[in-house]
């Protein structure tokens, strides 16, 4: 079995308006987003080629935007739901999004 990692990063603002903290407030991060693809077989040595991942990955984030048009609630693990569902109808093998709102916080979304 062979698994590939590409990473990208955005930036995008949200609020979360059910949340009862601070970040019910209009705020932005740096998004990072992990992207798992596995395969038990490489075609021409590969699973997927890393620049047409990263291409797709560039198509489908939501850079410079507000999350919440997008999302009626975009907490990370919502986010990584959406993006994993935008990714896996391009990308078939993708298994795991993860979706990093700083260097210390994320959250992962996959079937099981």
């Amino acid at each position: 079995m062979f698994e590939i990692y590409v990473h990208e990063t955005f930036d995008a603002a949200h609020f979360l308006p059910e949340h009862k903290g601070k970040c019910a407030n209009m705020h932005g991060h740096t998004w990072r987003i992990e992207c798992t693809i596995r395969s038990e077989t490489l075609n021409n040595g590969m699973v997927h080629d890393f620049v047409d991942i990263k291409a797709t990955l560039k198509a489908i984030l939501p850079d410079h935007s507000l999350l919440n048009d997008i999302i009626p609630n975009p907490t990370a693990e919502n986010l990584a739901k959406y993006l994993y569902a935008q990714l896996k109808e391009r990308i078939p093998t993708i298994i795991k999004v993860i979706v990093w709102e700083s260097a210390t916080s994320g959250a992962a979304y996959f079937e099981s």
